[in-house]
């Protein structure tokens, strides 16, 4: 992109009233070329003045405006040259438009260049092609809807090889659609190095497409800059009546919460916010404690637990002994967060599981100074949350306290699963189904398992279905889509770290309400798998590489 000076407006003032008050009133400012301008301000603030007197329809009354570094000519020479580099694209295009045909509309401005109906014919087709005109382009113009119509407007203008396109409210009563469309034109022009100015309220839209912005204000410029910063500045969209686009007002609202951090890059758009957030694998807390010379750091792995001893083997202990041969450097702790089960192991086996603040007073003694806890639940519900809780009230016993993620926290741990559940059931025949049985939440992260659900079918997997025993997808649900799909055999396979009470009961059991008994009550034949995510070597990679995540993002803190 060339940063010399296309357009430059020196001291313009223009009066529609006798100088009694001025529309422009000592407007300075540079326009760059091949840049993308957006003009704002209320209305009144001079925007439409002075993109008249940029393509000659108005004379200052008083003051220079350049065109390539030369003082514009108001002769009718110089303004029919003038107009053939800079056209203008009016707010409502009922007032530009006045040819009988589309055709006839675009071939005026070109023709009336000198050039030969050959010429100026080859020049049209390429235009209207261009802009996606051939449809309609022998229509009458009244005719066209008002998308249409600024399609043509824009064409009336491109058609002559402008070097500047302005656009007074490009979107000015728009659908959605047709928004959409004239955005996709705007793009196309600065892709080809036209430099476009735009007038616009729209300060999401400006936030992300524009290089430049002018803020006008009673006939001059308040402010100009980078989106960035001019709508950091709240004072100067205040006295413009405009707001913050929303990707910034989230982002400073996340970076006070202190979910994000206030030194990445303003966000140009939400997408780029949605980014941010979904990047964040990990939150790191400083204490109240400085590292020693020689840091002790340690893992803290917390778990649901189960009471069955067997699975746990297979599941929890195993997770827990991959991430200690994976981290050397790093202690590996545990802790568990029900109650219940820890209660009953206690009275049962004699044996003392740690719940998370047991966890983080014991690392306390032992002098660890940097914790990562990594959970190994499969979502980002209210375990997890209490578990931060929990930890957190420890912060600032510890130099840091890092959280990895549980296993489906991305959109990639949710492909990773898929695949992961294919491997596991490599042979599934078309007129066999695989049942997966989760635990579901009230949490809001419940909805995990149901996108998760229709990934499977998006995938290929159409004989693939995930159900929770406390949430959506139900049984009742489940058992609505099988019997449409009317599969020969159902695998049923526990969707839950352990094969532990639900898998064992409310998956396997004898009870007429375990979803085994519901299945073969309805005439299906049923297979039982129990084995617990916990068991599959992806799954424990998956846990792994939450792990790495966090270490590699504190590398850069």
């Amino acid at each position: 992109m060339s940063d010399d000076i296309i357009l430059k407006a020196d001291d313009l003032h223009f009066s529609y009233d006798d100088e009694k008050t001025h529309s422009l009133n000592g407007l300075s400012l540079e326009i760059k070329r091949g840049h993308k301008i957006a003009f704002m301000g209320a209305n009144g603030s001079g925007k439409s003045t002075f993109f008249l007197c940029c393509n000659g329809i108005h004379k200052p009354s008083s003051g220079t405006l350049y065109y390539n570094g030369t003082p514009i000519d108001y002769s009718r020479k110089g303004l029919l040259a003038l107009r053939s580099k800079v056209g203008i694209v009016f707010q409502d295009p009922d007032n530009q438009l006045f040819s009988a045909s589309v055709f006839q509309e675009i071939s005026f401005g070109i023709l009336n260049l000198g050039v030969s109906e050959e010429t100026a014919r080859k020049k049209v087709d390429e235009v209207v092609d261009y802009l996606e005109i051939t449809p309609f382009r022998h229509k009458p113009t009244h005719a066209l809807s008002g998308g249409q119509k600024k399609q043509v407007s824009i064409a009336d203008i491109l058609v002559m090889n402008p070097d500047i396109i302005i656009l007074d409210e490009p979107a000015a009563a728009l659908d959605p659609r047709h928004t959409t469309m004239v955005n996709k034109i705007v793009d196309q022009l600065t892709k080809n190095g036209i430099t476009v100015m735009i007038s616009t309220h729209d300060v999401n839209y400006a936030m992300d497409w524009a290089d430049d912005i002018f803020l006008f204000k009673d006939g001059k410029v308040l402010m100009q800059g980078t989106p960035q910063e001019v709508f950091s500045n709240k004072t100067a969209l205040a006295a413009t009546n405009l707001e913050q686009p929303a990707c910034l007002e989230l982002f400073e609202s996340l970076c006070k919460k202190g979910l994000l951090k206030a030194s990445l890059p303003l966000p140009r758009n939400l997408k780029q916010l949605e980014g941010y957030i979904a990047s964040i694998s990990e939150r790191t807390y400083h204490g109240g404690t400085h590292p020693m010379k020689e840091q002790k750091k340690a893992i803290l792995v917390v778990s649901f637990g189960t009471s069955f001893n067997p699975t746990r083997e297979k599941t929890i202990d195993k997770i827990e002994s991959r991430i200690g041969e994976h981290f050397p450097e790093y202690k590996i702790y545990r802790a568990w967060t029900s109650k219940m089960i820890m209660a009953k192991i206690l009275k049962r086996d004699g044996v003392k599981i740690n719940n998370v603040k047991e966890a983080m007073a014991q690392m306390k003694e032992d002098g660890i100074t940097d914790v990562i806890v990594q959970p190994t639940h499969v979502i980002n519900g209210i375990e997890n949350d209490l578990m931060k809780e929990d930890a957190l009230s420890y912060q600032e016993s510890f130099h840091s306290i890092s959280f990895g993620t549980p296993l489906l926290t991305s959109e990639s741990d949710g492909w990773d699963m898929i695949k992961a559940i294919h491997q596991e059931f490599p042979s599934l025949a078309d007129d066999e189904a695989l049942v997966l049985m989760g635990h579901g939440t009230t949490h809001y992260a419940n909805s995990i398992y149901a996108a998760l659900d229709y990934s499977f079918k998006d995938k290929g997997y159409k004989n693939i279905f995930l159900g929770t025993v406390e949430a959506y997808p139900s049984m009742e649900t489940l058992l609505k889509l099988i019997k449409v799909q009317n599969p020969k055999r159902i695998y049923l396979a526990p969707f839950m770290i352990v094969a532990g009470d639900h898998a064992q009961n409310d998956m396997a059991g004898d009870d007429p309400d375990s979803w085994r008994c519901q299945f073969e009550a309805n005439g299906f034949e049923v297979v039982c798998c129990l084995k617990g995510l916990g068991e599959y070597a992806a799954v424990q990679e998956l846990f792994i590489r939450h792990v790495t995540d966090v270490i590699e993002a504190n590398k850069h803190n």
